[in-house]
């Protein structure tokens, strides 16, 4: 059985995201909020199904603040977005999903790659396992995983442009689960674009919320 949607479920992504990506997440009740090292330190800010009067009230500081991003995770996006529609907020992102898949039965096996020409490399880092793919010295794609409460959570499944639709985001995902079922994880869990949804829905993932951005 798959993992089911809760705050609790969103934090355990967002620690394990924030671990691959180096970030200190900050819980202040309402909100978890992130420094964005790596985008000029704006503040990312995440909920789950927010309450309308919350929601509005994030919204409203969101709107005050151009460093500030404002990200739900939830059942009922068209409805929240048409609430938050006067305040005039930018709508950054309305295609993203947090999804999961049920461990049991993964491969365990490090897969072949789709093309001799291709190589990998592993990477264990104290909190992250990262892969990298590259052809004669050239990065083709790359990903991250790390383990958080029984989870993995996988982040940055990227493919280079030049080397799309040869299979390597299959294999990179492939690669990070043989390396991180040696750990003890239940789940699998991250937060997919609209490109990715395909992909991850076809290795066995399955949706759970939708995930919609805003800012001033």
């Amino acid at each position: 059985m798959n993992a089911h949607l809760s705050e609790k479920l969103l934090k355990t992504w967002i620690s394990g995201w924030s671990s691959c990506r180096s970030y200190q997440p900050h819980d202040d009740g309402r909100t978890v909020s992130v420094s964005l090292t790596d985008h000029g330190n704006q503040q990312e800010h995440f909920v789950y199904e927010p309450t309308d009067e919350l929601i509005l009230s994030l919204a409203t500081e969101t709107r005050a603040d151009p460093n500030r991003l404002l990200t739900v995770a939830t059942t009922r996006m068209d409805e929240l977005l048409d609430l938050l529609s006067p305040l005039g907020l930018r709508v950054i992102d309305n295609h993203q999903a947090l999804m999961t898949v049920n461990m049991d039965g993964q491969d365990v096996e490090d897969p072949r790659p789709p093309d001799e020409v291709f190589s990998i490399t592993h990477l264990h880092e104290p909190t992250c396992r990262r892969v990298i793919v590259t052809a004669d010295g050239e990065e083709a794609a790359r990903g991250s995983v790390a383990v958080e409460q029984g989870f993995a959570v996988y982040d940055r499944i990227l493919t280079s442009e030049k080397f799309r639709r040869r299979g390597l985001g299959s294999y990179v995902m492939r690669a990070l689960t043989s390396a991180v079922l040696q750990d003890d994880v239940e789940h699998g869990l991250l937060m997919a674009s609209a490109d990715g949804q395909q992909l991850y829905q076809y290795l066995g993932w399955e949706h759970l919320a939708d995930v919609f951005v805003v800012r001033a």
